[in-house]
Parts: structure tokens; sequence; C-alpha cells
């Protein structure tokens, strides 16, 4: 395996902007196997290590203002191949990191003046120089360090949040084998693997900067600040960082989600409600910016929404809470430009550009802003064709019209006609009479009255178990259909023992919806979808009701029992329609997102 060779063939191709997607004829898949390397986990890994030392070198420029640098650095990422496949552990994990131009506001927020850039050191490992990546021998670094900064990333990963950081100057820590030896690899003051949730004692206050992007989950405990009853890891994770900060450090943290409030302007009861108040109450919260993460963050492998938390120092008397709802925390960043204008180093740290005419800075800004709106609205030429998708068992054109929005051909096919606004878009027929009519792809919704567990409390009658065997013959033709990219819906239930287990299992308040389903995926050819808009679980609606025949109460989720008084068939309806982020998420994972478009 020629990791160092794969790198540079990398980081060459990303300087001169070559495009490597599914559509083209050389992928990124098949260079790697050109260099030895056949594991797709460390594909992934290796190439996000080109992306960061190019993004590197560029934040280190001393010729560039931080605007010129950041300019660049957002053309680095237009370019950059979209890191979408994920291996059973980064899922698990939820380990998302962060694309460059978010990387470079964030490192250089806490970035303390005066700082030396470490571009010598820097030049020393990316260039393989006689020193082998050692920096000591570098004139401008002393024995004594007690005047220096120090800058800390708990959960590193790879260093992407670092780049703007002196590698001399910072601490980084990982679990993940594959990242932990790529931080190795770079030159940076310590490297180190302990649990994020327990920072060594040393570090109680100890740093200037701190930089983080959790991975987000559940505790399996609360964990206490103080009177604070933390549920979320990332949440957990984050106020252990600030912990290390020194009181008039400063912070900059990467958290999913966009906040939300309730009816009288408070953050929403729940977890987020208490994280942020514990950040109000101890820290100066200088801002927290909504991230549209289908247009800032989508390269990076992930459209996850996410909130970029930006601290300024410790209070010295610990007092208040989390602000209610106000214009500025409540408007969503939708453009780099805007996240520039955000964050606002242009305001207070960046000397006016001295090194090249503002107009052309100007200009370069205003292009990467009309190729990112084209991007988004799909409008740059294309040797693409739209894909024709079979959207089976489907009459509410949920998906079908999800899919239509993105620019391709999708029809729905149910024998029952449509409840959707299209008819023209819906084939009523048998939807195995349909299967052999050339799609691209497609996306099932049988019917799971005879296949989830919650029947199996009447499966002991013959006629129930006659149906059930049907609807198992049903899913095998299905998934045996002559399509190449197929992707099956069910609910938690036989499918599972009587053919295979699913290949993922989703929420809807994964994806924004406020609701609790579990929902199952058996996949051909398609990636694990990924959280767009994660919710608290806590700020699920639920229902208590008395059950008089059973004599209990019993708790539902608010949509399911809302259903409850509605005609059999109505109900079967209702509990059995794509939730919209689902049928949205599929959209553009599947398709636009993926570069899933047929080559003409």
């Amino acid at each position: 395996m020629d990791k160092k060779g794969y790198i540079s063939r990398i980081r060459e191709d990303l300087k001169a902007e070559r495009k490597h997607s599914k559509t083209t004829i050389e992928t990124i898949e098949t260079i790697a196997k050109s260099f030895g390397i056949a594991n797709k986990n460390m594909v992934k890994e290796f190439t996000e290590l080109a992306i960061i030392l190019n993004a590197r070198e560029v934040a280190h420029d001393s010729s560039l203002t931080t605007y010129e640098k950041y300019l660049d650095i957002v053309a680095l990422y237009q370019s950059q191949v979209n890191l979408s496949f994920r291996t059973s552990m980064s899922v698990l994990m939820q380990q998302y990191s962060t694309p460059a131009p978010i990387s470079f506001l964030a490192s250089s927020y806490i970035l303390k003046s005066g700082s030396l850039s470490g571009y010598k050191a820097f030049k020393n490992i990316v260039k393989g120089g006689g020193t082998k990546g050692k920096i000591v021998s570098n004139a401008h670094l002393t024995n004594d360090k007690k005047d220096f900064p120090r800058y800390l990333e708990p959960s590193a990963g790879n260093g992407l949040l670092t780049i703007a950081l002196p590698y001399h100057y910072t601490h980084v820590n990982e679990l993940d084998d594959v990242r932990l030896t790529n931080l190795k690899e770079q030159p940076f003051a310590k490297v180190s693997s302990w649990d994020a949730l327990k920072p060594p004692a040393a570090y109680d206050r100890t740093f200037d900067g701190i930089v983080t992007n959790p991975p987000f989950g559940s505790l399996s405990q609360p964990e206490l600040f103080g009177k604070f009853k933390i549920k979320r890891l990332e949440h957990a994770m984050a106020l252990n960082a600030l912990r290390c900060m020194k009181d008039d450090g400063k912070a900059a943290i990467i958290i999913g989600g966009h906040t939300t409030w309730d009816e009288h302007g408070r953050v929403t009861a729940g977890t987020n409600r208490i994280f942020l108040n514990y950040l109000y109450h101890f820290y100066n919260v200088e801002d927290i910016i909504p991230i549209n993460g289908k247009k800032l963050y989508s390269r990076q492998g992930t459209s996850i929404n996410t909130r970029l938390i930006l601290i300024d120092g410790a209070k010295a008397v610990p007092e208040g809470a989390a602000p209610l709802k106000n214009k500025l925390h409540s408007t969503v960043v939708n453009t780099h430009e805007e996240l520039w204008d955000r964050v606002g180093l242009g305001n207070s740290r960046s000397p006016k550009p001295q090194t090249k005419d503002v107009k052309i800075i100007k200009l370069r800004a205003k292009a990467i802003l009309i190729k990112q709106k084209q991007l988004s609205l799909g409008k740059l030429p294309t040797a693409n064709r739209p894909l024709r998708i079979l959207v089976a068992c489907e009459e509410s054109q949920t998906v079908t019209m999800a899919l239509r929005s993105q620019g391709h051909e999708a029809y729905s096919c149910d024998i029952l006609p449509t409840t959707g606004k299209h008819p023209e878009w819906h084939i009523q027929d048998d939807v195995l009479n349909q299967l052999d009519k050339g799609w691209d792809m497609m996306i099932a919704f049988p019917p799971c009255t005879y296949l989830t567990v919650s029947g199996n409390a009447w499966m002991h009658a013959p006629e129930r178990q006659k149906e059930r065997r049907k609807a198992l013959a049903f899913i095998r033709k299905l998934m045996k259909a002559p399509i190449d990219k197929i992707a099956i819906e069910n609910p938690i239930g036989v499918i599972s023992t009587a053919i295979r287990k699913p290949d993922q299992i989703i929420q809807p308040y994964y994806f924004g919806d406020n609701a609790k389903k579990s929902t199952c995926l058996w996949l051909k050819n398609l990636p694990l979808l990924e959280p767009t808009d994660m919710l608290d679980e806590d700020q699920l609606e639920y229902k208590h009701w008395y059950d008089k025949k059973k004599k209990r109460w019993r708790r539902q989720p608010l949509w399911y029992y809302q259903a409850r008084d509605l005609s059999d068939e109505e109900r079967r309806r209702v509990r059995s329609k794509t939730f919209q982020g689902i049928a949205e998420a599929m959209a553009d994972q599947w398709t636009t997102k993926n570069n899933y478009s047929i080559a003409v």
C-alpha cells in the first residue's frame, strides 16, 4: 500500500481541480486501487488527509490575507470529491468531519493574535524534507514555551478543524486507529488517545483555544455538570473540552441540529435547553450560528444541519441562561459569504487586503457564490441524464414528488389510485408487472400488515400465516428485481428473521420530523441515509392515554395516536405514509448528492 503516493496524487488533482465522481472514468476508488488501497474507510480517511494538507498550505500562506485564504479554501472545498462513503463504525459513532471552510473559520476564531504561523514546520512535513517531519530544528522555536499559546482539539479526526492553528502549539486527541495514525504523521505538539469525556486533570484551564466537533449520540448514563444533567454525548464532550480552556481563552464548537424555540420564545425544553443554559450561564457566548447543512456541509459526506458556537472566555461570575429567540440566532447561514460575515474575522482580525486589488478579491468571492448557487439549483452544465425511478407501493406520492423536485423521472406505483396531486406520474398496477421496464432505481414501500412484529399476536390464525408467507414472497421478488439500485422500507418485523437483517434503522426525528417510528431499510448499491436535522428525543410529542380494554396507561407518539379515530383505511394510510424529511433525504442522498445521475 503506497499511502504517500496516493495522498500526493489526490493533492495534485485537487490543485488542478480535477473532478472525481461516480460518473467520471477515473473514480477515487480506482485511483486508490492503483496505489494498493482497497479498503473504503482508508480511501476516505486518506482522501480527507490530502484535503487537510492542501487546506493547511493555504491557511499558512503568509502572502495572503485571511479573507483570501478563506476564498481559496472555499474553492478547494468546491473541487473536492464528495466523501459520502462511510463504514458501519463511522455510522455507529456518528463521525462527521467538518468542511474545510468552516474548519478554517473555527480555528481562525480561536487563534491568539500574534501567534507564529508555523508555516516553516508545515513545509517540512508536506514536502517530505530531510527533517522527515521533525520541527525541532526550526529557528523560530525555542525551549522556553511558557509564553506560547496552546490549542486543543479533543476529537480531532484527521486534524481538519486545526488547519489555521500552528502545528507546534496544537494538542490533538483521537480514538480511531486510522485517524490516530494520520495525526501522528503530522508534527503536532502532542498526539493523544484518551477518552474525550475524561480529559487529563493536568489539562484543566490550560489551553488558550479549544476547537471541537464531537460525534453525536446519547449517553448511557446522564453526566452531571454542577446541577445540570447532560444526556447527550456531544454536549458532554463539548463541556469537558471547555474545562480545558483558560478563563480568557476562546472556543469554537460544532454541534448538530438547529436550535428550536417554544411558543414563548424559549429554547425548546429538553437536552438542548439544558446544554445551552449551561453555556450561557458559565461562558461568554458570542454567537450560535445555524448552518444549512445541505448547502455548506454536503461535500463532507452529510447534509446534517449544524451550529457553530463561538465562545469568548468564561464569565467572572456565572449568571444568566440562554436568551429568548431573536433574529440573529434564528437566521440560518446559507452561503460561505454569509458565514464569513457572521464569524466576523474581517471586522476584527484581518488586515485590509494589500497584496491584491480589492476588486479582484470581490470578483473571486462573487464567482464562488455564483457557482455555489448554480450547484444548489442544478444549473451547471452536466453530461448526466435524470434517473428513471420506480417508487413501488406508494399512492401518496410523497417520495415521488421529492424525487421529481430533484429533476428525476420518478413514478409512483400501487394497485390503488394515487391520493397525490399528479395522477400522470402514477402507475395503477401490480408493481411486479413493472419491474422489468428499465428502471435505474426502485424505492419500495411494501404493505406491512402481515410483516410487523406488532401483528404477531394474531398470527396463530392459519389464514394470517398464509398472508404472511405471501407477503414475504413479495419482498423476495422485490429484492431480486432486475434493477441496479434498490431500497426497501418496512417497520421492524419478520423480514429481518425470515430473509435478512436490514442495512439500517432510521427514525423520522433524524430528519427534522417531530415523530418516532423505527423504520428499516434494505439497500442494494445505495449508501446509508445520514441524519439531516437531528431533533432531541426529549422534544418529541407523545400522548398518554388509558387503555380500558387492557386496564393500563399507554404512551404513543402523538402522530400515531391521532390516527386511532380514523376509518381502518384512512388510519392505514396515515400511519404508513413516509415522513417528508425522510423522503427529502432519500431524494437528495440517493440521487443528486451522490452524483448518481446516468451519463449519456
